[in-house]
């Protein structure tokens, strides 16, 4: 799998075709929402897909705590959490490069054992190809949702991603233009206003974005 979040997230969609939701995800999305169906709204698709990612990257969380052994949790956390190289990883445990290389190969198919059924079932899939691109979309947000980040660039990319939103998502909703998105990503300091709209979309603090401060 693809250590980049942005590749996993071109490629879990480009590559099999996700079906329309239940009538329960429907409804689920509409009370989430206010109602009016305006432009800023999701569609029952978009939030069902989004849920099903955010819901599996949960459940991958617990396959690694549960599955997995120790060595291999190490190996895995240390190289899809923290970016570790696989190098580092060995050095940092005393051990050969290969040994490493095998604990993550090992850990990473077994998770895949473990969760196969229920990506199939989640994403009503008939075959198994693209279970893997699956599971790497839930790593990712997973990813997001456990590192740990030093600017508020890569806080609000972390936030964006954890929840699994396009960036194009937010530009609707927010009125803030995507290359200005992408500049805030990159560190770029945001105004008051584009500060106060980004703390409440999300539901933080705005010393969280600013500070990491929770």
């Amino acid at each position: 799998m693809s250590n980049n979040p942005e590749i996993q997230s071109r490629d879990s969609r480009s590559s099999f075709q996700r079906e329309f939701p239940s009538e329960d995800e429907i409804k689920a999305a509409q009370r989430v929402c206010c109602g009016r169906c305006c432009n800023q709204c999701e569609t029952p698709a978009e939030y069902a897909w989004r849920k099903r990612e955010v819901d599996l990257s949960f459940l991958l969380e617990k396959a690694i705590k549960t599955e997995l052994t120790d060595f291999e949790r190490e190996v895995i956390t240390g190289y899809w959490f923290d970016s570790k190289s696989v190098s580092q990883l060995a050095k940092s445990r005393g051990c050969s490069v290969s040994l490493i290389s095998k604990t993550l190969k090992n850990g990473e198919e077994r998770l895949e054992r473990v969760l196969r059924y229920v990506v199939m079932y989640q994403e009503n899939l008939s075959d198994e190809s693209a279970i893997s691109l699956i599971l790497g979309r839930a790593r990712a947000v997973s990813a997001a949702r456990n590192a740990v980040s030093g600017s508020s660039g890569e806080r609000l990319r972390q936030l964006r991603l954890s929840q699994s939103i396009k960036l194009k998502k937010l530009v609707r909703v927010l009125g803030i233009k995507k290359d200005r998105l992408r500049m805030l990503e990159n560190g770029a300091e945001p105004s008051i206003d584009e500060l106060l709209s980004l703390s409440a979309f999300f539901k933080v603090s705005t010393d969280y974005i600013l500070k990491g401060e929770k």
